[in-house]
């Protein structure tokens, strides 16, 4: 009898110490946000296919019909410059300004660049060459053709 109650009072002893700290019920903020997402996915509606789109579609695992694929060509609208400059000007990473003899610059990582210079942006797999228009203080100005945008630093 002893041996048995030892054992029992070692494993209760045991699960004590490995639960200790170990919360069972989580947090009010926890249980709402897995209540919200089970909520969202219960209220999605199944739209199983009709007996017509069934018919239509035959059989997926026939082989011995052919495949046509229909490609359609996609062909990208020309963006103006005015639309294209502030996504450009997001790309331009300036790790700051620096005054040299009275003239700013805007720096970039091992190097600066002064007003009137260009820098080169990649976007969409094109590259543009962005005119700094000028280096104030604490902001900066860029142009894309005609068009152009004032970046402020914070």
């Amino acid at each position: 009898m002893k041996f048995s109650t030892y054992k029992i009072v070692t494993i209760l002893l045991m699960l004590g110490i490995a639960t200790s700290g170990y919360s069972v019920v989580k947090e009010p903020e926890v249980r709402k946000a897995k209540i919200e997402i089970a909520k969202r996915l219960l209220s999605k509606r199944v739209a199983l296919p009709d007996e017509k789109i069934l018919v239509a579609i035959g059989d997926p695992f026939d082989v011995s019909k052919e495949v046509i694929e229909v490609v359609e060509e996609v062909v990208e609208e020309k963006v103006s410059a005015h639309e294209l400059i502030p996504l450009l000007a997001e790309n331009v990473n300036p790790t700051g300004i620096l005054t040299i003899g009275g003239e700013y610059y805007l720096m970039f990582k091992e190097d600066k660049v002064k007003s009137g210079g260009t820098i080169s942006v990649e976007y969409k797999k094109t590259k543009y060459n962005l005119e700094i228009v000028r280096v104030l203080r604490n902001a900066y100005s860029l142009r894309l053709e005609d068009a152009e945008i004032e970046i402020k630093l914070k």
